[in-house]
């Protein structure tokens, strides 16, 4: 009987019988990254607009003020 490597040794879902190599790409594997990265590299590659970046730098800017001033007490 044919065995299947693709099966996790054991029934255990954490451990594989074979790890992923690079090398070693399957041809589907092989055809869906080439295809993948010719229709997305372009896009992939642009800049991020300057109104996203603005939203991030404002976010990260209250982020950094909320956790360097101490927690003051609620006012009763």
């Amino acid at each position: 009987m044919a065995t299947n490597d693709d099966k996790p040794e054991g029934g255990r879902a954490e451990k594989t019988a074979r790890p992923k190599s690079k090398g070693n790409d399957r041809p589907f594997d092989m055809w869906l990254h080439k295809q993948l990265h010719a229709m997305y590299d372009e896009i992939a590659s642009e800049p991020l607009p300057d109104d996203l970046l603005n939203l991030i730098d404002k976010d990260a800017t209250k982020s950094s003020k909320k956790q360097s001033t101490p927690d003051e007490p609620s006012k009763k």
